[in-house]
Parts: structure tokens; sequence; C-alpha cells
């Protein structure tokens, strides 16, 4: 698999490089490519599912019903569920398979949210698809038999991401039931600081090595890749920042000291200032909305540039009272839900998501 991601990025760089197209666009093109040749040699996964593609408020959403008829009465559980890629790298196709096998497991429905990718659409389209098309299925959830009280959001990698900004948006609605879960697997919740242990360590692995991953973060905040040294050095932020409660809550050994988003300034970098918005980068949430989270799922892996970023989410959390489950797989890589019938630590997580899902949704 790395050696197949590796490839991949020298592929996509020529092909920029030669005018072909961006890099960003082959890389989508490749991995949907090969997506759609595997699918043709394993078409069993949806079944025992009703998938249906139809729009939420005009949000793209693919939805997951299982086809065994339910008793009457009673309503099933319901999770929104948003992919990975990087917000630009994979279309929801390409995680068909890994979004079928929940709700197989779980008996209940699943809402996969095609939303808008990068660069060609910007932050915020990628969450306000996501933040609409879980308010529309909230508010319609008895439609699909599906009891709005118990209703969670989940997503990883940047799906993750997606999760975890809709989960604190939805903290200030009123009209809507609050979420049952938010459900996060390897996700990506900071772009404040890329030196961190993890970065450091794994940061030359595939499939997510450092440069990839900044930029993803690039793709989404501006399409501007000009600035990826610096944010690779930690240049995109000020002394006062890395001195402030924004570090503390990535590094809780830092002795903060408050710092109001108005008085922060930032280097010449197009829209940098969105590192402080959690619609962005979730960690980055006051206490005051974390404290109102719902009960989390948060899977982290050793061999990955997240890791650390997901860790400090799951202790922050748990230390503002917020009940939470943290799995950490030793032997787990960034990408390996890829594959989880041939992968075993990934076949592991999986079970251990749905089970969480089971117990908590």
């Amino acid at each position: 698999m790395g050696i197949y991601f590796r490839t991949l990025g020298h592929v996509a760089r020529l092909g920029e490089n030669l005018g072909i197209a961006r890099d960003a666009h082959i890389r989508r093109a490749t991995i949907s490519g090969v997506t759609n040749i595997a699918r043709k040699f394993k078409s069993d996964h949806r079944t025992g599912l009703h998938v249906t593609d139809t729009t939420f408020d005009g949000v793209k959403v693919r939805i997951y019903e299982p086809a065994a008829v339910h008793p009457a009465g009673d309503r099933r559980t319901g999770l929104v569920y948003f992919h990975g890629g990087g917000w630009a790298q994979v279309a929801m196709d390409d995680l068909d398979e890994l979004m079928a096998y929940i709700p197989k497991q779980l008996g209940n429905v699943l809402v996969a949210v095609d939303f808008r990718l990068a660069p060609e659409h910007q932050f915020p389209a990628s969450f306000d698809d996501c933040l609409v098309a879980t308010k529309f299925f909230l508010r319609h959830a008895e439609d699909y038999n599906v009891d709005p009280s118990r209703v969670g959001v989940g997503g990883d990698s940047a799906g993750g991401n997606l999760a975890a900004a809709v989960a604190i948006s939805m903290t200030k609605e009123k009209e809507f039931p609050k979420l049952k879960v938010q459900a996060l697997l390897y996700p990506a919740l900071q772009a404040f600081d890329f030196n961190t242990a993890s970065y450091k360590d794994y940061g030359h692995l595939s499939p997510l090595t450092t440069d990839l991953m900044i930029s993803f973060w690039l793709w989404y905040l501006n399409d501007d890749l000009s600035s990826l040294e610096l944010l690779k050095t930690n240049n995109h932020t000020t002394d006062a920042l890395k001195k402030s409660q924004f570090a503390g809550y990535l590094n809780h050994n830092i002795v903060s000291t408050p710092l109001n988003k108005k008085d922060v300034e930032f280097p010449s970098i197009e829209k940098i200032e969105t590192i402080l918005d959690p619609r962005f980068a979730p960690l980055m949430a006051n206490d005051a909305d974390v404290k109102k989270l719902p009960p989390t799922y948060v899977m982290t892996c050793e061999y990955d540039v997240l890791r650390d970023e997901g860790v400090a989410y799951a202790r922050r959390l748990e230390k503002l009272g917020v009940a939470v489950q943290h799995d950490h797989y030793k032997h787990g890589f960034h990408c390996c839900l890829i594959d989880i019938n041939t992968i075993d630590v990934a076949r592991e997580a999986m079970e251990n998501y749905v089970s969480y899902l089971k117990k908590n949704l």
C-alpha cells in the first residue's frame, strides 16, 4: 500500500508539472479508477442492503438501509458518515465498501455524504455540505424509520475532521435533537503544529506523509501550496500563539497564556487565520463548546502523523467531562481501513468501532 501511494504521489506531481491535470485531480481519478476495477471482482458488499442515492437540501447523499424487515414500532439508529481522503483525494464511491460494512453489522441506517471536494471547493464547502445533510437527516429521520434521538456522526481521517466539526456546530443548535455520539477514525483535527512527535516520527511514511497532509490542508484552505514549507516548519504561527491556549489544546504540557483571536497576528498567508476556526480544525474549539459534545469514540494508529492530535483530543474531552472511548492500535497505520477484509488490524478496528456504536447509538 505504501508503494502504491508513494508511486501515485510521484505520478500526480509529474502530471501536474507536465500540465496534464492538477495533482489532486490525478490522485482522485487514479484512486477512483483502481477502486472501480477492484469493485468488479468483488461486488457483494451491498448484499442485504437497500442503497439509494438522493439529495438532502441539495447535498448529494447515499443512504444504506438494511433490507431485513424491522419490527413495527421499533425505530432504527442512524449514523451520518463522512468519508476520508483529505477533502480532495477520495470520492464517496471509493469507500463504498467501508460504509456498507457498518449498517450491515449494526442493522442501522447510514447516510454517507458526498460533500464537495477541494481544491475546486475550498473551506467551508465540505463542512457546509456535511452540516446541511446532518440537519436534514435529523429533521426527517422518522421518514427512514430512524429515532432522531439516536443519531450520531462519524467519519475517517478528513471525514473524522468533518464529523467533529459538525458535532461542535450542532451543540449550538436548539431546534434539533442532540447527537447521540461522534465516532472518529484517525481524525485530522488541527493545522496548528506540524512538528508533533507523530509528524516527526512518521512524516516520511506513505500513505500519509507530512507533505501530503499539509497539501490536503492547503487545498482545503486556499488552494495555494506555496506556503507548504512555512507550515512544515511551523512558521505559520507566531511565538505568542505557540504559548497560547491554542497550543495547549494539542500539547497539555504547555503552560499557556490566554489569547484572544482578535489579537492574533499571522504571516501573509491567505486565510491562515482559519486554522483557529473549529469548523476547520475542531481541536481549536473552546472548552465551553467541547464540554457540550456527545459521547465520543476516537481511534488512533501508531504509524500515523495524525496520532498525537487524536490522542490529545480524546484526553481533552475526557478531562472536560465528556464520555470517551479511545482505542489505539500499536500496529495500525493511516488508511489501513481501506481494506478491512485482508488487513488484520483494520478488521479488528472496525469490529471495535461497530461494537461501540451498538452500545452507544
